[in-house]
């Protein structure tokens, strides 16, 4: 039966306008960079010394980011218009890390500001690398004593000055800077709001991962297979990694522990990738007060192991061979399942 119009007017929902990048006609271009060589100081420069520029400007940091995200049931896009109606500015926050060092470097002792803290008597406090930058991911009140203006952020209005500025910087921001996520939440909406080619410009990452608290699950997640493959310049991944592990227990999985949980499904993926360089360190709390929790020796071994894992030359192969056998298990499962459902299914009765 064929459907019948509305007599009245109809009216259509607007479709949005693609959104389409910059691009200057080529005469103009040029005729903008020939001005630009002539009149400005800055891009006067010869273009070793302009990329000398861009990186001091814009590259070789680790950039913490953290992306305050206060209600798991609105999407991103939601969440990002009521963050703003609230507070009145981004849930984003970044901060150019002043300290970076080894994953596994030692301990220092804390010196707490004493323009937002007061130091109370007793022992003296060591907190392993990058606790400093961690202290500054809160969420914004009007009681908060943390000053951003103090700390060192990208200044990214440089690359808004011009086309030519942006077309020579740009990269060097992707491909220089290490970009460090703290939750998967962070590392996936991070990862969602770049485009194809900045993904594939990203050279280093750095993962902070709470295995205690199902942290992990939120990484495997973000950690999906389609964005993994869009990341092919990736070389470098650093880990830090919190887990405390009972000794008797790490006594019993150490020699595969790394092979059959859980924890580690989104990273066996990055083994895919031509990672040139991993540096990896699992760490327990440094106020933890649980006993028998596995010794420096097996972190670091374990440590090892999946550094390995991630640097495997075959590791394209042989995440593949492990897929197969899943979903080869998987199917074997299914099938015992279906064979106990038909046992156990009644007979009928002959009349």
């Amino acid at each position: 039966m064929k459907r019948e119009k509305p007599d009245g007017p109809t009216t259509s929902r607007p479709q949005a306008r693609k959104r389409v990048a910059f691009s200057a006609p080529k005469a103009a271009t040029r005729a903008i960079i020939k001005r630009n060589a002539i009149t400005s100081p800055l891009l006067r420069l010869p273009p070793e010394i302009r990329d000398r520029v861009w990186r001091e400007v814009l590259g070789e940091r680790l950039i913490h980011l953290k992306y305050i995200y206060i209600d798991d049931d609105l999407s991103f896009e939601d969440h990002d218009t009521i963050y703003w109606h609230c507070y009145d500015r981004s849930p984003w926050r970044h901060i150019v890390c002043e300290d970076d060092g080894p994953e596994d470097g030692p301990k220092k002792k804390w010196i707490p500001n004493p323009r937002y803290y007061i130091r109370l008597p007793g022992p003296d406090l060591y907190h392993g690398p990058h606790h400093d930058c961690d202290l500054h991911y809160e969420k914004p009140s009007s009681s908060s004593p943390i000053n951003f203006d103090e700390h060192e952020t990208m200044r990214l209005t440089v690359l808004a000055v011009s086309h030519q500025i942006y077309a020579e910087a740009n990269h060097i921001l992707w491909t220089t800077n290490t970009f460090s996520c703290c939750d998967g939440i962070t590392f996936q909406r991070f990862m969602k709001t770049r485009t194809l080619s900045q993904k594939r410009l990203i050279r280093n990452l750095r993962f902070e991962m709470d295995w205690e608290f199902g942290d992990w699950k939120l990484w495997n997640k973000a950690l999906s297979m389609p964005l993994v493959k869009s990341m092919i310049g990736l070389r470098t991944l650093r880990l830090n990694i919190l887990y405390e592990l009972k000794e008797y227990l790490w006594q019993d999985v150490k020699d595969n522990f790394l092979e059959s949980t859980s924890f580690t499904e989104g990273l066996r993926k990055l083994s895919t990738l031509p990672l040139t360089d991993a540096e990896v360190a699992f760490r327990i709390s440094e106020h933890t007060s649980r006993p028998g929790l596995w010794q420096k020796v097996d972190r670091d071994a374990c440590a090892q192991k999946l550094r390995e894992i991630l640097l495997n030359p075959e590791g394209a192969e042989v995440y593949a061979e492990q897929q197969r056998r899943l979903k080869e298990s998987s199917a074997m499962n299914r099938q015992m399942e279906a064979n106990r459902a038909s046992i156990r299914r009644p007979v009928a009765s002959k009349q």
